[in-house]
């Protein structure tokens, strides 16, 4: 399962990458969606209050690219480290970051999405030690 689990994880990113965040099928109705380490965290219950909360947060930025650098199958988990790179559109600040996401599946759907800034949190969260191997 953890190589569907992955291979779903990158269809996201695939449809992210092309701008296209309307695709409702790889998640459950019922996701909960968190931003716990945030500079505004948030949370969010349902594939529709998930893409309001995400659309809210990146409209704070100008330019924000995510790109996956690495793809780690734990069980229901897959933590994807990603490389962010934005400047804030009131700000002026510009970020270039190693952060990480934490999906986890059930039955082939993603039922929890989680964002996190800092990688070693991510990692405990999933299941992954300090070190590097799953």
């Amino acid at each position: 399962m953890s190589r569907e689990n992955v291979q779903i994880v990158r269809r996201v990113y695939e449809s992210w990458a092309k701008g296209d965040f309307s695709d409702p099928e790889p998640y459950h109705p019922d996701i909960r969606f968190e931003m716990p380490d945030w500079p505004e965290g948030a949370s969010a219950h349902g594939v529709e209050e998930m893409s309001k909360t995400w659309f809210q947060a990146l409209n704070a930025w100008d330019g924000f690219r995510s790109e996956p650098q690495e793809f780690i199958a734990r069980g229901p988990h897959v933590l994807v480290r990603n490389h962010i790179t934005a400047r804030g559109r009131e700000s002026g600040l510009v970020v270039d970051a190693d952060t990480a996401s934490v999906f986890t599946l059930e039955d082939g759907r993603i039922v929890r999405l989680a964002l996190y800034w800092n990688v070693e949190r991510a990692r405990r969260v999933a299941g992954l030690s300090a070190d590097r191997s799953p």
